[in-house]
């Protein structure tokens, strides 16, 4: 079948959610309700990790489901609200958003996945009956198979858990318990500050724990540090109302309780009066991670904060409690791409590489390091250059610093970058190779060399995958742990013959995720780890 009739098939897909019966009202009350019944599920996901730590995956899933579903109420054809929220939703409208989330959003998503990576020809397809199969070229790299094994082997489910810290949250969920009531059906929690300081240092942790930007690091409307407090405070407060749901037995209020709902200048004093932090700036970084789902490209992730009318602003706690903040604010920067602040200051993360590769090499007179070097004759600038006298070899890079990656999109921009890189590089060592003592007399400023070595490379922070097949791509701290185990030499040596990429599992094969949606069912690659793929 001819790729026509793919196309076809996306369009009836495209097309399938729009005669849900969950679409009905207003916008505004439906938006309401999606974030209340995504609130509920992701309680029950917690709760449930007391048997299956397994199951913080499903986090994810929920969150892709949740970011799709919003993007589509805001294109559908429902009014917008006139009239005041109902924040009481029943037991029909929370049963039809779970089956809008479940059933219709995270099913599309995956398979939206696809049909990007088709587009971008990095996927065949094949149709057959009412069956898509997606399936890699034949003279693919694999290097995204080691993008994703490289993040599987450094994923723990308990990390989650660990970073919670279960003795100290147990000792602070029963000072908070004392503090919770119900009234009108509403939970309500009196905190202080030592009820309170716990939390915020959970949040902070939990900041920490992924933090990769300089600190001193300042945007147009806010510092990165006044941004980290303000996210901190949020946070706790997502804790505590987390936490508090777990303390309600009555299913009805827990799921109509499952966000929080504020005045915005109640956030805004709130945070003020525990960081000090000018409260314009406090409504700057509101309004920065207010939902807006006109903006192409936009996540759910990265502004989690959703504004209704009147200055009522609803917060999800698990969009901040299981969240990467520092990388969403970055891809959020990165996406509106107006930040003049940022802009400057975004090439000093390839010095920030520079600098930690350097700090890593042999003190001992024997290594010679260039960095940010202009070649002239308009080649690219040579990023990074390490000559070892002793085995007569150079090793020329590449440096990209990007996020780490979390959707299909995101991680076909970086490869695009990635495969630029790697072309430059070719620029670089075809010019060398051309003359290679003069070369190494031009980099570093050495005489009389004759015969050296050349190896060239990109080094990536977070993902490496390309579609190069020449140049080595190579993850930075992969390379980092080489530069503790072996000489300069086996280093080159392995990046030349791609040794450092991570070995496949035993208990992994290479395979297809299915999932059946609007009449056909589609067939899409995926690594499996120890059990059979997931049918959806």
């Amino acid at each position: 079948m001819e790729s026509e009739d793919i196309r076809n098939i996306e369009h009836v897909i495209d097309d399938y959610h729009k005669n849900h019966s969950v679409l009905s009202g207003t916008k505004e009350q439906l938006i309401y309700e999606l974030l209340t019944t995504y609130g509920d599920i992701c309680t029950c996901i917690i709760m449930s990790m007391v048997l299956n730590p397994f199951a913080v995956e499903k986090l994810t899933q929920n969150v892709d489901a949740l970011n799709q579903a919003l993007i589509w109420v805001e294109k559908s054809p429902l009014p917008n609200n006139d009239s005041g929220i109902k924040y009481n939703i029943s037991d029909e409208r929370y049963l039809l958003c779970q089956s809008f989330l479940n059933e219709y959003a995270y099913p599309y998503s995956v398979i939206c996945s696809g049909y990007i990576s088709y587009s971008r020809k990095r996927l065949t397809a094949e149709v057959r009956d009412k069956t898509v199969t997606f399936n890699l070229p034949a003279d693919d790299n694999n290097s995204r198979w080691s993008d994703i094994i490289r993040e599987l082997n450094n994923r723990n489910p308990c990390d989650f858990i660990n970073i919670l810290n279960p003795i100290k949250i147990s000792d602070a969920y029963e000072r908070l318990k004392k503090h919770i009531y119900i009234e009108d059906d509403q939970i309500c929690y009196s905190i202080n500050y030592d009820i309170i300081q716990p939390f915020l240092e959970i949040a902070y942790n939990q900041w920490e724990a992924t933090k990769t930007m300089p600190e001193k690091w300042k945007f147009d409307l806010f510092s990165l540090e006044d941004y980290k407090q303000t996210w901190i405070d949020i946070a706790a407060l997502c804790y505590i109302h987390f936490f508090s749901l777990l303390n309600i037995m009555e299913p009805s209020i827990r799921i109509n309780n499952s966000i929080i709902r504020l005045n915005r200048d109640y956030i805004i004093n709130y945070i003020n009066s525990i960081n000090g932090i000018n409260k314009e700036v406090i409504n700057n970084i509101i309004e920065y991670i207010t939902f807006d789902p006109s903006k192409p490209n936009i996540d759910i992730m990265y502004q989690p904060i959703v504004a209704l009318k009147d200055d009522v602003i609803l917060i999800t706690p698990m969009l901040f409690i299981n969240s990467n903040p520092e990388r969403n604010l970055i891809s959020l920067v990165s996406l509106y791409n107006t930040d003049y602040e940022h802009s400057k200051e975004v090439n000093t993360l390839e010095d920030i590489m520079a600098q930690e590769l350097e700090e890593m090499l042999p003190k001992d007179g024997n290594v010679i390091v260039r960095k940010h070097k202009q070649l002239g004759k308009k080649l690219p600038d040579l990023d990074f250059a390490i000559y070892d006298i002793i085995s007569n070899a150079v090793l020329l890079c590449e440096l990209k610093w990007f996020n780490a990656v979390d959707s299909t999109k995101e991680l076909y921009a970086r490869e695009d970058d990635i495969t630029h890189g790697c072309e430059q590089q070719e620029e670089i060592i075809t010019y060398a190779l051309q003359n290679k003592k003069a070369f190494v007399k031009q980099v570093f400023e050495i005489d009389n060399v004759d015969n050296a070595d050349f190896y060239c490379c990109v080094i990536a922070k977070h993902n490496t995958s390309t579609l190069n097949k020449h140049v080595p791509v190579i993850n930075l701290e992969t390379l980092k742990e080489l530069l503790i185990k072996k000489s300069l030499i086996e280093v080159f040596n392995d990046i030349r013959d791609h040794k450092y990429d991570p070995t496949m599992p035993v208990n992994a094969t290479l395979t297809h995720k299915t999932i059946k949606y609007a009449g056909y069912q589609f067939n899409i690659p995926a690594i499996c780890i120890g059990s059979e793929p997931e049918t959806l």
